[in-house]
């Protein structure tokens, strides 16, 4: 199983797609990310004692969790946040982690869809250019729901029943609740389509997909328990797309059942959202309109997506503590801030009147 992009990658790209490790292994960085990892694992016992000694049950969604089935080598996957799934109590969880540091981030006027504002420690660290940063703090999502259908406009059947079905995992001897086995490949797949359908694509997500489907395409115990989700299809393709992978028959059908209209737009537009940093484009957008089935749903994410009013959420200096934020860093902070935000004014400028463009073509 290979990247099959049919372009150049650079450092900067395989590094933004969280995948340098997988295509070439530098000592320097992956020792980096050997301590990153051995200091989120401190930063989630941490958090889970916290959780427990407050009686807030979670389950923990990808990262360390899909570790054992979803990479050959857990010391080549980046991460940088941990994802903690609380659907009767997310705000509860968010308060007790207030006692120990973390803080909200500033939202900016965004409306999360599925998680709560990120939780981070402010340590007064600042972003360096560097993806592998071991100082780079953890943050932390606590999400109160695993799919926001009035967002993204259609329904996922049975989401709602994850949670019934957590089963205990550990890490390094202690335990946690995670996903069921069939329930984290189907959640694993519903990240991924948020995150296609919203232009935002690692390249990461999908290997992890890729790897698993390569891994268990014999594996017909485990697919006899799969759960069909229409929309899983779509990941599985894009998976075989990029990475070549093999497919389980049942994995296969899902692929088989895909829309003819979504196929088209496969054979047009897939590797589109691996372009976006170099290409910008929304073309993903008529990849979302095979998917709703209402003329006002349609017209609703157009014009969200090709017309975006709210103001993205503040990234820079979003670690430093407020008595540390000098006149200097605020002013830096500001500049930051302005000249992300104009970046994404020009990137929507710029992909306005292609994707407008294909638009007669996937109806064609």
């Amino acid at each position: 199983m290979r990247l099959l992009f049919p372009f150049e990658v650079s450092d900067y790209f395989c590094d933004r797609h969280q995948i340098t490790l997988l295509i070439q292994r530098d000592a320097k960085k992956l020792e980096a990310n050997r301590e990153k990892i051995r200091r989120m694992k401190a930063a989630f016992w941490r958090v889970q004692d916290t959780l427990n000694g407050a009686g807030i049950e979670f389950v923990v969604l990808k990262g360390f969790a899909n570790w054992d089935r979803y990479w050959a080598d857990p010391e080549l996957r980046l991460q940088y946040d941990l994802d903690l799934y609380c659907p009767y109590n997310a705000v509860a969880a968010r308060d007790a982690l207030a006692k120990i540091g973390y803080e909200s981030i500033p939202s900016g006027g965004r409306v999360s869809v599925d998680h709560l504002p990120a939780l981070v420690q402010k340590t007064g660290w600042q972003w360096n250019g560097d993806f592998f940063d071991p100082e780079t703090p953890i943050s932390i999502e606590i999400h109160f729901r695993l799919w926001d259908e009035a967002t993204e406009g259609f329904s996922i059947p049975g989401v709602e029943e994850f949670w019934s079905r957590r089963v205990m995992q550990s890490l390094d001897g202690r335990a946690y609740l995670a996903l069921d086995p069939v329930d984290s490949l189907a959640y694993a797949c519903l990240h991924l389509l948020r995150h296609l359908l919203r232009g935002d694509v690692r390249a990461a997500n999908v290997y992890e997909i890729a790897f698993f489907l390569d891994v268990n395409a014999d594996n017909d115990e485990f697919w006899r328990q799969w759960r069909h989700i229409k929309e899983a299809g779509i990941c599985f393709l894009l998976a075989q797309t990029w990475f070549g992978c093999r497919t389980n028959a049942v994995a296969q059908a899902e692929i088989d059942r895909l829309d003819t209209r979504v196929r088209k737009w496969f054979e047009r537009y897939a590797w589109s959202p691996a372009e976006t940093l170099f290409r910008p484009n929304k073309d993903e957008l008529w990849l979302h309109m095979c998917l709703l089935d209402s003329f006002r749903k349609k017209v609703q994410v157009l014009v969200r997506r090709l017309a975006p009013t709210r103001l993205p959420g503040l990234l820079d200096s979003v670690f430093i503590p407020d008595e540390q934020l000098t006149w200097k860093l605020r002013w830096s902070k500001r500049l930051q801030y302005a000249r992300y935000v104009g970046g994404r004014a020009f990137f929507h400028a710029r992909a306005l009147l292609p994707t407008l463009s294909r638009m007669l073509k996937i109806r064609a």
